[in-house]
């Protein structure tokens, strides 16, 4: 029996029996990487490589780009960057839930999981926010190096509450995506690769919701389709806050959006991935493949 299921069942029940479940998952999800210190500096170096290769990109296009964004202070470099920075986060949340879950199947401990008093859930959402967290520190740190060497100028006020809550949306709104993707593992049988949702939603992202390019520079009909991604909202929320000084007040239209995008997915994810796993146990047990 794994260290997680042990961990589980010594868990009471409720809430505070789950948020200590939750813990242990990430807990061990840290452990995982500090017993093998490459992987742990592996992950970091493949993010913050996304991070240095966009900057020489943005920094030789900043001489043509710089009056396209104009309304972020004419930077096309602390343009992307920022976009760049709070996108890794928002993968990392998308992308969790199916590998997770992914994971334990594979390794025949998603049946044992079930079994266990906080269950798949804890696993998942544990597993989840370590990594999120992870994600985050990374981005700050390179965030306070960007700003250091001078390659990423922010306002001289900035609502860092309005930066947070833009970062907890967006990290809620991408978990609920990712917890949608994570259903189809039952609901399609799609146990290898990515599932159709997140796998869209992540070209999406880097296509029409303004992450490298500003939505006025997009056709109409992509215009539309960006106002249905929580990204959207998140990205202009952020450089309005950082690279302007805007309030979050000031930001009815882009706060609203992402909350509401928030609320949907969060709510929509946790109502498929249930009616998943209920189904999968119901037909054939969750360890089968159908």
């Amino acid at each position: 029996m794994s260290d997680f299921v042990m961990a589980v069942e010594e868990q009471p029940a409720g809430v505070v029996g789950f948020l200590r479940a939750s813990l242990a998952a990430a807990w061990l999800e840290f452990k995982a990487l500090s017993v093998f210190p490459s992987n742990l500096w592996l992950a970091a170096a493949q993010e913050l490589t996304t991070v240095g290769v966009w900057y020489f990109v943005a920094a030789f296009l900043s001489v043509a780009a710089n009056g396209v964004v104009a309304d972020y202070g004419g930077n096309y470099v602390a343009y992307v960057l920022a976009g760049v920075l709070l996108n890794q986060v928002g993968l990392t949340a998308l992308l969790s839930p199916f590998t997770t879950i992914s994971q334990a199947f594979w390794d025949k401990r998603l049946e044992t999981y079930r079994l266990a008093v906080q269950g798949i859930w804890a696993n998942v959402i544990g597993r989840l926010g370590w990594q999120v967290l992870f994600s985050s520190v990374l981005q700050v740190l390179a965030a306070i190096a960007l700003v250091a060497f001078g390659a990423l100028h922010l306002a001289h006020h900035v609502d860092w509450s309005g930066v947070a809550l833009v970062w907890l949306l967006l990290v809620a709104a991408n978990a609920g995506l990712g917890l949608m993707g994570a259903s189809l593992f039952f609901l399609l049988e799609v146990k290898n690769g990515e599932d159709p949702i997140t796998w869209t939603y992540r070209y999406l992202v880097q296509i029409v919701s303004g992450l490298y390019v500003p939505l006025v520079v997009l056709p109409g009909w992509l215009r539309a389709v960006s106002y249905a991604l929580p990204q959207t909202y998140a990205f202009e929320a952020l450089r309005l806050l950082a690279l302007q000084g805007a309030a979050t007040g000031a930001l009815p239209g882009a706060m609203t959006g992402l909350g509401l995008g928030a609320g949907a997915a969060l709510v929509l994810g946790i109502v498929m991935l249930r009616w998943a796993l209920i189904r999968a146990e119901r037909l054939s047990g969750l360890g089968v493949v159908v």
